[in-house]
């Protein structure tokens, strides 16, 4: 373990929390700051990379680090932590031989041309997970899901819906489930068969009931390849933001001689294009064009008369791929976007949009029973200039009206992606907490602060762990519990 170390009068870095944690543990959280609410009960899965080296060889990119469940139980006032690798034949592997085996989507095998010719990156199960149907699965939109046991975080399998899931089908890391029917909406890049020109683009779409059965896809056709990483749902419809982030000539990926990541880039040329598909019928019923940019992550969106409604964090370049390129570059700084509010008028074909706050935001969440309906607060992890901003370092509380409330982390505290979980009584959208794991820099330590959801300033507790929790990218709560807390 090397921790990033700094002067006399400087807060650490956040780089010390992209080391490895190669202990998998599952313990009683017993350290309690304050005290864990009695209406708290469920499950929080965060899902991310648990290890950015195989003994001296770091991945090429935070993409390909190998996916580390985490699982926070909470029944009764008390609370449990496991984590867990997800044992895809990739992590076996190279666990075995601590060494790189796979090409990933920045990592390019050892030995040039002829060791990554026509190699696809490994599927490392390592950007979010889901409980839905019966089935706690761990996502990667570059391949299928794998299933785990919820109990215990064990590894089933490669999961692929009895088939449905065909051989060329990747699934998404950002599927929504619909609350007013149950189903899981998802979606996975790419090709409905070969033309003139080449491939041709598409998005498959899935649609999964409340048993788990994958009962509908269809494809929906792109004129180029994009970096579609989510998209946005009200009650009838999914849109889909098809950015100026987009693929390059991937000959040279092909060949060997560049990995996926160097093929990516922002494309000022390319306008953005936003793609309105009904639910129902998984057909387009609506295009819009804006000026170039990118939507990476999304919060919730609903209709209103004529309108769509939709909240995302917008980019205009692609900047952080060369900080992502590169974990360990202590000058490297992990940032975000900016919040802004999106009108699609369904009649006119107008497109308007608005910058709703000042901070430097990402990971957008809300209270996920207003999914597709109009919720009255979001919740970001934000970036703000306190003297240690290489990473996320602030929680932001945004009503729909732009009212803005931000807690600020200390100075060497790293945030994640903050999580709503309902309290077991809740009558209104914001009766529950906001749950946040937190890397303290200085002790290499993490914690898992839980916050009121209707005022942040109040802390409720903090829940220390024995170790650091390397950053992750995104979580999932479950209102079910799976293991005795202890």
């Amino acid at each position: 373990m090397s921790v990033q170390t700094q002067g006399a009068n400087e807060a650490p870095t956040c780089h010390g929390g992209l080391e490895n944690l190669e202990q998998e543990y599952s313990y009683a959280l017993t350290e309690v700051e304050g005290e864990i609410p009695s209406n708290l009960k469920g499950t929080f899965f965060r899902n991310g990379p648990g290890r950015q080296k195989i003994g001296d060889q770091p991945f090429g990119h935070w993409f390909d680090g190998d996916g580390m469940l985490c699982a926070f139980t909470f029944d009764n006032g008390k609370a449990h932590f496991k984590n867990r690798y997800v044992r895809t034949p990739k992590y076996i592997e190279e666990t075995a031989a601590q060494e790189v085996l796979y090409r990933g989507f920045g990592t390019q095998l050892p030995g040039g041309l002829m060791a990554n010719f026509l190699k696809m990156p490994a599927n490392p199960a390592n950007t979010s997970s889901v409980f839905h149907g019966g089935h706690l699965l761990a996502l990667n939109e570059g391949g299928k899901p794998w299933k785990l046991d919820p109990t215990n975080l064990e590894t089933v399998g490669e999961f692929t819906y009895d088939g449905q899931l065909e051989s060329s089908m990747v699934f998404s890391a950002h599927g929504k489930i619909h609350p007013r029917t149950g189903d899981y909406i998802n979606f996975g890049a790419g090709m409905s068969g070969f033309g003139i020109t080449g491939p041709k683009p598409c998005l498959n779409m899935y649609r999964i009931n409340p048993e788990g059965k994958l009962f509908k896809k269809t494809q929906v056709p792109l004129q180029s390849f994009p970096f579609c990483h989510d998209f946005a749902m009200t009650d009838r419809h999914a849109i889909f933001f098809v950015g100026s982030i987009v693929f390059g000539n991937m000959l040279p990926f092909l060949l060997g001689s560049k990995s996926i990541s160097d093929q990516i880039k922002f494309d000022p040329t390319i306008p953005l294009k936003v793609i309105v598909v009904d639910l129902d019928s998984f057909e387009i019923v609506k295009t819009f064009e804006s000026d170039p940019g990118a939507i990476i992550h999304f919060g919730n969106a609903f209709e209103e008369g004529n309108e769509i409604i939709i909240d995302g964090m917008f980019a205009d370049n692609f900047e952080a791929n060369d900080t992502l390129s590169n974990v360990f570059n202590p000058d490297n700084r992990f940032g975000g976007g900016k919040y802004y509010r999106y009108r699609l008028n369904m009649i006119t074909g107008s497109m308007s949009s608005e910058q709703l706050t000042e901070v430097e935001s990402e990971f957008p969440t809300f209270n996920n029973d207003f999914l597709g309906k109009r919720n009255e607060v979001n919740y970001t992890a934000c970036s703000v200039d306190n003297g240690a901003n290489s990473f996320f370092n602030a929680i932001q509380r945004i009503t729909f009206d732009g009212d803005a409330q931000l807690i600020t982390l200390p100075p060497g505290y790293y945030g994640s992606e903050p999580m709503f979980a309902p309290a077991t009584d809740a009558t209104s959208e914001g009766d529950g907490y906001v749950l946040e794991v937190v890397y303290n820099a200085y002790d290499h330590m993490s914690e898992l602060q839980i916050y009121p959801a209707n005022d942040l300033n109040n802390q409720v507790c903090n829940l220390k762990l024995k170790h650091h929790v390397p950053h992750q990218f995104h979580g999932f709560f479950s209102c079910d519990v799976f293991c005795d807390v202890g």
